[in-house]
């Protein structure tokens, strides 16, 4: 790949593709040659969409549909579900890289993609040849991708959380609950009801339970990578925040680890991981810590009352959720060093 690496952002005026912008602004590697949105109608100064970068990015926001610019790297498709499938093979067959920010690549097999998100895939083709894009677990395959499957936010943060104890045995995977509270960002940016500040403000819900489209991704990649079968009920809430996910999980203690023993566990699994961090026994995640970084925070408990563990994770869901977790592995497409442009802090 060449040197500097040649990017277009598809979705530039979006919150994962604003925050993928600012990041890459600052990338040593980085030189960003296209940027379009579908709700820009003419060319569109950066500044105009996101006044925080008024003067520092001289390429304008094109309307989409246009053709493929000349010589580009990587493509970062920042879109809504269902439009990376229909965008990407055309990327792909020009030898392009592609790094998908939606659910659209997420599953091998695309049957299950067409069950929790509706329709037919239309380049199902793909699905198989994608790399689910999370370092941690698939840092060996990532490098040789074509194209990368941007994990979602919640299944970011719920498979960093409950990996360690599922591949140790320590957890029984059958039977786990996720109870997770996400910043509005994670809605996107498209105007909706629910999603209005009067809706938001001072309050605090449950929404999509036990049917949220991240679930079959959580039971799906922890199955994977641990070998077993695992299922678990998930909850996802909505904070009157901007960002940052907390996740609060659950599940019983599956055989005679201790407290301590659970905690040797995660730091060994985590220990050569440079954005997650396993707290020591007692602290537990907080937002303040991880936002605008590309970092998840983990810490372990236990309910010796109940025989169940109790683990938190937390981090940025448009961070490590979306946008510089998509720059850790295009990062590692290139050859980089995966923390170059984001660390310690991505914004």
């Amino acid at each position: 790949m060449s040197n500097p690496i040649r990017i277009q952002i598809v979705g530039a005026t979006g919150y994962a593709g604003g925050d993928l912008l600012r990041i890459l602004l600052q990338h040593p590697n980085a030189e960003i040659v296209s940027l379009t949105a579908a709700d820009v109608d003419k060319p569109t100064e950066v500044g105009a969409i996101w006044s925080e970068l008024r003067g520092l990015c001289p390429v304008p926001i094109q309307p989409a549909g246009g053709p493929i610019p000349d010589g580009i790297d990587v493509a970062f498709l920042a879109t809504p579900d269902k439009v990376a499938m229909k965008l990407a093979p055309a990327y792909l067959e020009k030898g392009i890289k592609v790094i998908d920010f939606a659910g659209d690549y997420r599953f091998k097999d695309p049957a299950l993609h067409d069950e929790w998100y509706g329709g037919k895939h239309t380049s199902p083709e793909w699905c198989g040849k994608a790399v689910y894009g999370l370092p941690e677990l698939f840092r060996a395959e990532i490098p040789q991708a074509q194209l990368v499957a941007n994990p979602g936010c919640y299944s970011t943060t719920v498979i960093l959380g409950l990996y360690p104890a599922v591949k140790a045995g320590a957890i029984n995977p059958d039977g786990m609950i996720a109870s997770c509270a996400s910043g509005v960002t994670g809605a996107g940016k498209h105007p909706m009801l629910a999603f209005h500040h009067p809706e938001v403000a001072e309050n605090f819900k449950a929404y999509k339970i036990a049917n949220h489209r991240h679930t079959p991704e959580m039971e799906d990649i922890l199955g994977r990578v641990s070998g077993r079968t695992v299922r678990l009920t998930f909850v996802p809430h909505l904070l009157p925040i901007r960002r940052g996910i907390l996740a609060t999980l659950f599940g019983e203690k599956s055989g005679n680890d201790s407290l301590e023993d659970l905690h040797r566990i995660y730091v060994d699994a985590y220990a050569a991981e440079p954005f997650v961090r396993v707290l020591p026994l007692g602290e537990t995640p907080a937002l303040h810590s991880i936002q605008l970084t590309n970092f998840c925070d983990i810490s372990v408990q236990e309910d010796p009352r109940t025989g169940k563990w109790v683990i938190l994770a937390a981090l940025d869901n448009t961070g490590k959720g979306a946008s510089s977790q998509a720059v850790q592995n295009m990062n590692l497409l290139a050859g980089l060093d995966e923390r170059t442009g984001i660390w310690p802090a991505c914004l």
